[in-house]
């Protein structure tokens, strides 16, 4: 009998442990991470598949920022967004562009200001980076258009 519980506890950590070797598959459908200064980041979601791998992605990045169009009830994800990053003392630690509507970043533990624009609109919203993931969205919404009346 305890031959047949160590057998099973053995074949139970052989099985976690080649789980644990094998990446998510979702990794393959991610965008290559770039750095730049102490950041490291992914930037994407264009696509269905790349969309979910960014989502997944989220979940081991501190900073996640999303950008969204609102028209009435209807979003529209945003591309080729302006990303700058600011840290406490002012020293500009990012500047590049999200090439699709998710923007995932690793940076140093510490308080930020995160700005981007969109057509005429600037926006900049305050994150702390340190235990909590933080998840900021840059949401521009249009009224809805009028229904037509006949």
């Amino acid at each position: 009998m305890a031959k047949k519980m160590i057998i099973a506890a053995v074949s139970g950590l052989m099985a976690t442990a080649a789980g644990a070797s094998v990446p998510p598959n979702y990794r393959a459908d991610l965008p290559r991470a770039q750095r730049s200064g102490p950041v490291t980041y992914l930037t994407g979601g264009i696509g269905q598949e790349e969309a979910q791998a960014m989502k997944r992605a989220a979940q081991d990045y501190p900073l996640e920022l999303v950008f969204v169009e609102r028209k009435g009830r209807k979003e529209s994800y945003l591309a080729d967004m302006p990303v700058r990053i600011v840290d406490d003392k002012g020293k500009v630690v990012f500047e590049g562009q999200s090439e699709g509507p998710y923007f995932l970043a690793r940076l140093p533990k510490g308080r930020y200001t995160v700005s981007t624009r969109w057509d005429a609109w600037s926006f900049s919203r305050p994150v702390t980076v340190g235990k909590e993931r933080q998840r900021v969205v840059f949401a521009w919404g249009k009224p809805s258009e009028p229904a037509e009346q006949g």
